[in-house]
């Protein structure tokens, strides 16, 4: 009975931090594509491994975020500045 509610866990994490992943994938597309477009080149100018790149950067920022903003809630809440 314990396994099975330990399996239950271990496969709900496995979809919810496929479903983040795959938002936090869409979300730096987005902002890929933006930032592509502020350089004035489309996304048919780039080759397959730029645009991995520029999208692994965004996603980079976006998991910095993700860390960032939490601690700085926690740190407005205690009163540190």
């Amino acid at each position: 009975m314990l396994r099975a509610v330990a399996n239950r866990g271990r496969r709900a994490k496995k979809r919810l931090t496929g479903e983040v992943r795959s938002r936090i994938r869409e979300r730096a597309i987005k902002k890929a594509k933006v930032q592509i477009a502020l350089h004035g080149r489309t996304v048919e100018d780039l080759s397959e491994d730029d645009l991995e790149i520029i999208v692994a950067a965004e996603e980079e920022k976006i998991h910095k975020q993700l860390v960032i903003a939490p601690l700085i809630a926690i740190a407005v809440v205690l009163g540190i500045t």
